[in-house]
């Protein structure tokens, strides 16, 4: 009897050990809450993911969205506000997974629009679907480069482009900045010498003839 009990413990083992195991943490780390920026280019609403250095946030990924109700004029009126006002206008979805995003899906969401960072004393101002019909760009941060100002440039029609400031080592920083083109080139120089600092906004205008409709510091200094 003992042997018989034995065979079916050794059996039921061997086939635990073949069956494969699931990393819960792996699999539902990226599905949460992920806030993001909006802001107005030309007809286009983007959505920008407001990344951190530590996973499962370390993706910079931008999105033109639109949404099929009565709020798109809204949100527009409310950028258009925000942008000559220069004040921040950010959206908290439901939870959901980013891999969506990360693997450039079009999903809509359930968002709640904000005026102000919605971590830090935003108010919020109404809920609507916003779909995210386009990923324009989509890339993982790198940590481990040591060049620090590297800038992506964006083309959104033949008439404007956007330019995006490549997150990398310590300190760093989030920004976007709209740039005037010409039959679909930027004239400028895609560079700016910009270091974290007070002045840091004046910098990126002076580089792009700009001011960043969007820029973040806070999230990307030295702890």
């Amino acid at each position: 009897m003992k042997h018989i009990l034995l065979f079916f413990i050794l059996l039921s083992s061997a086939a635990h050990a073949n069956t494969p195991q699931h990393n819960s943490h792996k699999t539902h780390s990226y599905n949460g809450f992920h806030g993001m920026a909006l802001i107005l280019a030309g007809d286009k609403v983007l959505a920008s993911h407001m990344p951190l250095y530590a996973p499962p946030h370390n993706y910079q990924i931008v999105y033109e969205v639109t949404t099929d109700d009565t709020h798109l004029k809204t949100i527009k009126n409310i950028l258009n506000k925000a942008a000559d006002e220069q004040e921040q206008i950010t959206i908290l979805p439901t939870k959901f997974d980013l891999n969506l995003l990360i693997n450039k899906k079009t999903p809509t969401l359930n968002v709640t629009l904000f005026n102000g960072h919605f971590e830090r004393g935003g108010n919020a101002l109404f809920t609507t679907k916003l779909i995210f019909k386009n990923p324009l760009y989509v890339e993982k941060i790198t940590t481990n480069q040591a060049q620090k100002n590297v800038f992506a440039l964006i083309k959104l029609t033949e008439q404007q482009g956007l330019v995006i400031h490549k997150i990398q080592s310590k300190p760093s920083y989030d920004s976007l900045s709209l740039v005037p083109l010409t039959m679909s080139k930027y004239n400028g120089e895609l560079k700016c010498d910009a270091s974290i600092s007070t002045a840091l906004k004046s910098k990126l205008e002076a580089c792009f003839k700009t001011v960043p409709s969007y820029l973040e510091t806070k999230d990307f200094a030295v702890n």
